[in-house]
């Protein structure tokens, strides 16, 4: 891929990456401040995670490259903060976040796997074993909603701090499916995959828990379509997709968490890159 059209797809990817912070602040900020539980302060606590993670990104580079690089590894600080469950300490996710970042800067010199999925799970690790862990912001912790289908599409779901619209994941999906570079199929044949495995669960159980699935749909349009870590030819990608999908089902069905998916890439995309790697030793 050209260096312009990395570029381009970066900023693409970030612009529409922001209506899903914004909601993110009304959802997990001012609903939660309207009714009297938190700071002024803490409304911008998805934006505030954001902009740390940007900050370490780019006083790493600094250090590292002595410039600032407009590169997929800003959208991976970006989409790393927007995926956090909303009691994730700000500690942890300071330190958690510049470790485990220059961490696999180092280990990518040796194999490939997504960037995103290997630092959100050990934040998400370090803040389990230091926290009580529970993706449900203040208001869902405390009171038993039902939400109709609309609410839950727009986002009023438990998930990610800023990842829980389906409905301005969808929007993105749209617009970036126009950009020739964007791996368009993976988000497809993903959801397909794990949709027809909750429909089969449903039918065979009455359990409609698992047929709509917010932070899955954010996860396989934004993290598993990454360039860097997913598949080129149309038959890996279907295979690599299906996979997560049948993987993302099993997770959620025994651990019931927005984990699942990013847990599911990770291991995939893991997998896939070391098969690749052996493959390029044995031809060399």
């Amino acid at each position: 891929m050209k260096v312009k059209s990395v570029k381009k797809l970066v900023l693409e990817n970030i612009f529409l990456l922001v209506p899903l912070i914004i909601y993110g602040i009304y959802k997990n900020g001012y609903l939660i401040y309207e009714k009297g539980y938190i700071s002024l302060v803490n409304i911008f606590k998805p934006l505030f995670l954001v902009i740390i993670a940007l900050i370490i990104k780019l006083i790493i580079d600094l250090v590292k490259y002595k410039k600032i690089n407009i590169d997929y590894n800003l959208v991976y600080a970006i989409l790393i903060a927007m995926i956090m469950p909303y009691n994730v300490n700000w500690l942890v996710f300071i330190i958690g976040f510049t470790i485990s970042y220059l961490l696999s800067l180092f280990l990518e010199k040796y194999f490939k796997f997504n960037k995103v999925c290997f630092i959100y799970l050990i934040i998400i690790l370090i803040n389990g074993l230091l926290n009580e862990f529970s993706f449900a912001n203040i208001l869902e912790a405390k009171y038993n909603y039902s939400f109709s289908f609309w609410d839950l599409l727009i986002g009023r779901n438990i998930g990610g701090i800023s990842s829980s619209s389906i409905f301005f994941s969808l929007l993105a999906y749209i617009i970036l499916c126009y950009n020739f570079y964007y791996k368009k199929d993976i988000p497809l044949f993903i959801n397909i995959s794990y949709l027809l495995l909750a429909i089969i669960y449903f039918i065979f159980t009455h359990n409609n828990n698992f047929l709509l699935n917010s932070e899955l749909i954010f996860g396989s349009i934004f993290v598993a379509s990454l360039p860097e870590f997913s598949p080129v030819k149309r038959n890996k990608i279907i295979f690599y997709s299906i996979v997560i999908g049948i993987i993302s089902f099993g997770l959620t069905i025994f651990i019931s968490s927005p984990i699942s998916i990013y847990l599911a890439i990770f291991i995939v995309s893991l997998f896939l890159n070391i098969r690749l790697d052996k493959k390029q030793q044995n031809k060399s």
